[in-house]
């Protein structure tokens, strides 16, 4: 609007109009929120930056779906041992006994947490993280061929034209621009993308293994099975992977293993940390809307607000 004062009317908001005061010396006044009324028996944990690397963990509802009553709690930092106490501390044994699942992702601290203040509740690794850290060893091995050509192309006569293949690119190009074909079904690929893979796949037979083998795993989690039929695919799968012959994949499935409780209990209801990770792309939405973080406490005072 003409002549008016912006600055002023956002001071007058967040100092007189808002309640921003009083809330942050009621509920924000030992350096966190929480609200027990937002805790129900289906729960995700993830941390988000603010700003500045600035980290925080959120606990969510995943009965608030994203609207009101989806924040319980914010805690600055992602040290286990400090959110556990805040925690238990801010809940009574009842609250917390009630709690049936928490989800979140492959992270040791936020598994740590999730399995300490919620005793009762299966905790479940998110499927989509699992598949990422697999869909990461493939991305690696491409990432070594590539290299490799790098190092021979630096080595060979300059005179000699590099050889390009029925698409029109190099092997160079066809491994730097196949990244994103690895990681989709065979369905989404566009024609240039399945020419393209087709290529690397005749060259690089190893690529191809993995790749199926990444489809593999995606098409059990898209069964509807028990954990204990899932074990016993999971475990067929493991030794495929490790007849590659792939220190990336060794290592792969040493987390896997590791992990195995909280991944299987992805069949129980086949949830997913989907609802913690949209939250966090409306906190960024959001960060980005208010142009960065100036002042973090009315920053939660705001995502309160909207969220709890």
């Amino acid at each position: 609007m003409y002549c008016v004062n912006g600055k002023y009317y956002a001071e007058l908001y967040r100092n007189k109009l808002s309640g921003y005061a009083n809330w942050c010396a009621e509920e924000l006044g030992c350096g966190f929120y929480f609200n027990a009324a937002n805790i129900g028996p289906y729960m995700s944990l993830d941390e988000t930056c603010l700003s500045n690397g600035e980290v925080w963990t959120f606990l969510t509802n995943k009965d608030g779906h994203g609207g009101k009553g989806t924040l319980a709690a914010a805690i600055p930092g992602t040290k286990s041992d400090e959110i556990i106490s805040i925690l238990v501390a801010a809940m009574d044994r009842s609250t917390r006994r009630k709690v049936k699942e928490v989800t979140c992702d492959l992270s040791p601290s936020m598994m740590l947490i999730a399995a300490e203040v919620f005793y009762n509740a299966h905790v479940v690794n998110d499927r989509f993280h699992v598949q990422q850290v697999y869909n990461e060893a493939v991305d690696e091995i491409r990432i070594d061929i590539r290299r490799q050509l790098i190092a021979e192309d630096n080595s060979r006569d300059k005179s000699t034209p590099p050889v390009t293949y029925s698409n029109g690119e190099t092997m160079r190009q066809i491994l730097a621009r196949s990244k994103h074909s690895l990681m989709m079904a065979q369905n989404k690929w566009s024609d240039i993308q399945r020419h393209r893979v087709n290529i690397l796949f005749k060259h690089y037979p190893i690529l191809k293994t993995a790749y199926s083998l990444a489809m593999q795993l995606r098409r059990i989690f898209n069964m509807k099975i028990s954990p204990t039929n899932a074990m016993g695919k999971m475990n067929r799968w493991y030794e495929n992977v490790m007849a590659l012959g792939n220190n990336n994949f060794r290592s792969v499935i040493k987390t896997f293993k590791n992990h195995a409780p909280t991944i299987l209990n992805y069949f129980r209801r086949r949830a997913t940390n989907a609802s913690a990770e949209a939250f966090n792309s409306k906190v960024k939405i959001f960060r980005s809307q208010m142009r960065g973080v100036r002042d973090r406490n009315f920053f939660i005072f705001r995502l309160v607000k909207l969220y709890a």
